[in-house]
C-alpha cells in the first residue's frame, strides 16, 4: 500500500483528480457526476497517502484548512435542528454542501504540490475557458441579431457551464493566467499563448456582458495592479497594463452590441424599481425586491433564521402579502449570500459563516498569497449578487480554486535512476 500510495504518485494523482473536477464543471449538464467524482478522488488519495505514510501532510496548516468545515457544519446542525433525518431536502443540501469537508480534508491529506502541477491546473482552466467561449461565440456569431435582442430582455447567450458560474470562471482563469505570466517559470513557448489566451477571454467577458462576471473581472483586475505596482514596484508594467485594459475596454464598448444592450436593459431595468410588478420580467427589480422580502425574515427570526429548509416557504408566505403584484413563478431568495445566510441561519450562523469561510484570507494577507486574495475577491464579490454557494457548481467554484491557490508548495521529488554498471 505504501508503495502505491507513494509521494510522486500521489501527486500525480491529485493534479488528475483536480483536472476531471476542472473539466467537469464545464460538463455538467451532459455528465453531472463528473466534478463529484474528481472531488471524491481527490479525497480518497489524500486517505490513502495518509494511511500509507501514517502522517498528515499538511498538519501545520489545518487551522485555514478545517475551517471551511464550519460551513458543512452550519448547514448540518440547522438542518436537524429545523428539520428531521427523514426529509429529503434535508440530504440534499447534506450532499450539496459535501465538498466543504471533502476538499478541505483532501488538501489536509495530500503532500505538498509541486508548481509545475498547479500551474497544470490553471492552463487547463484557461483552456477550457477559452473552448467554451469559442464555441459560445461561434453559436453567437451565427444567431447575432436574435442573441442581441436577449439582451434586451434580461436575458444571456446560451453557454456552458451557465452564464453566471461562467463568467466567475473566465475571472479566474485570466487573473490566475496573468499572476503565472509574472511570477512563475513558463515556457517561452507558451508564455504568448498565454498572453493571447487572457486578452480572448477579456474581450469575451464583455462580449458575454453578465454583470457578476465584469465587476469580478474588474475588481480582481484592480488589486492585481495595485500589488504589482506598489508590492513588485513594477510601476512600468501596472501603467502599461492599465492602458491596455482601458483599450481593450473601450473597444468592448464600441463594438459589441451584446454589452451595449445589456447597458440599456440595466438602466431601463433601474427605472423600474418603484413598479413591483416589474419584477416578473426585470432581474435588477427582482433582486431588489428580494432583498426587501428578505430583510423582513432577518427582522422576524434575527438570530438563528428560519433554516434553509424553510427559507423558501418563509420568503412566498412575505411575497404574498407584501408584493401581490409579482408573480409566484418570480419569487426569488434573496440574490446575496450573506443575505440569504442572515435569513437562513440569523446572525449567529452568518458569524460563524464568516469565520469559517474568511479564516483562511486572513492567514493569505498575512503570507502575501495573491493568487488566493485574487480568488477570493472574485469569490467574495460574487456573493454580492448570488448565492454562490447553493449551487453544485457554486460550491466546487467557490471552494476549489481558493483551496488550489492556497495548497502548500514544495519542490517534486527526485526519483532516483539506476546506477550504471561499469
Amino acid at each position: 500500500m505504501r508503495s502505491f500510495f507513494s509521494e510522486s504518485r500521489v501527486r500525480y494523482l491529485s493534479v488528475g483528480w483536480s483536472l476531471l473536477i476542472v473539466v467537469g464543471l464545464f460538463v455538467s449538464d451532459a455528465v453531472r457526476v463528473l466534478p463529484s467524482i474528481g472531488v471524491a478522488g481527490l479525497f480518497a488519495t489524500g486517505l490513502g497517502y495518509s494511511v500509507a505514510h501514517r502522517r498528515i501532510a499538511q498538519r501545520v496548516y489545518w487551522p485555514e484548512l478545517l475551517s471551511f468545515t464550519l460551513v458543512y457544519a452550519l448547514h448540518l446542525a440547522t438542518g436537524l435542528w429545523w428539520g428531521h433525518l427523514t426529509e429529503p431536502a434535508l440530504w440534499q443540501d447534506l450532499l450539496l454542501e459535501l465538498p466543504f469537508v471533502l476538499l478541505p480534508v483532501a488538501f489536509l491529506l495530500l503532500p505538498t504540490w509541486p508548481p509545475a502541477h498547479k500551474r497544470t491546473v490553471w492552463l487547463v482552466l484557461l483552456g477550457c475557458c477559452l473552448v467554451a467561449a469559442t464555441s459560445a461565440t461561434v453559436n453567437y456569431l451565427r444567431h447575432v441579431q436574435a442573441i442581441d435582442h436577449l439582451y434586451l430582455e434580461s436575458r444571456f447567450m446560451p453557454t456552458e457551464p451557465d452564464h453566471i458560474r461562467f463568467s466567475l470562471l473566465v475571472s479566474m482563469a485570466v487573473l490566475a493566467s496573468t499572476v503565472l505570466l509574472f511570477h512563475s517559470e513558463l515556457p517561452r513557448w507558451l508564455r504568448p499563448v498565454v498572453l493571447v489566451s487572457v486578452l480572448l477571454l477579456f474581450l469575451f467577458q464583455h462580449l458575454l456582458a453578465a454583470r457578476s462576471g465584469l465587476v469580478t473581472l474588474y475588481a480582481g483586475g484592480a488589486l492585481w495592479l495595485g500589488w504589482l505596482g506598489w508590492q513588485l514596484g513594477r510601476w512600468r508594467a501596472m501603467l502599461l497594463t492599465s492602458v491596455l485594459v482601458a483599450s481593450l475596454a473601450g473597444a468592448s464598448l464600441l463594438l459589441f452590441t451584446t454589452l451595449q444592450n445589456k447597458i440599456i436593459n440595466t438602466r431601463v431595468d433601474a427605472g423600474k424599481l418603484a413598479s413591483a410588478g416589474a419584477a416578473n420580467n426585470f432581474s435588477v427589480t427582482g433582486r431588489v425586491y428580494s432583498y426587501q422580502v428578505a430583510g423582513v425574515v432577518i427582522r422576524a427570526h434575527p438570530l438563528l433564521g428560519v433554516s434553509k429548509l424553510r427559507l423558501a416557504d418563509a420568503m412566498a408566505e412575505q411575497y404574498s402579502y407584501m408584493f401581490p403584484a409579482i408573480e409566484r413563478d418570480h419569487y426569488l431568495l434573496p440574490h446575496n449570500q450573506f443575505l440569504f445566510n442572515l435569513a437562513a441561519y440569523g446572525a449567529v450562523g452568518l458569524l460563524i459563516f464568516l469565520l469559517g469561510f474568511y479564516y483562511p484570507l486572513l492567514v493569505a494577507l498575512r503570507r502575501r498569497n495573491i493568487l488566493t486574495l485574487l480568488m477570493y475577491v472574485i469569490v467574495s464579490v460574487s456573493f454580492l449578487v448570488e448565492y454562490t454557494l447553493e449551487t453544485n457548481i457554486g460550491v466546487l467554484t467557490g471552494l476549489f480554486f481558493i483551496l488550489l491557490a492556497a495548497a502548500p508548495e514544495g519542490p517534486a521529488p527526485v526519483v532516483p535512476r539506476p546506477a550504471v554498471s561499469q
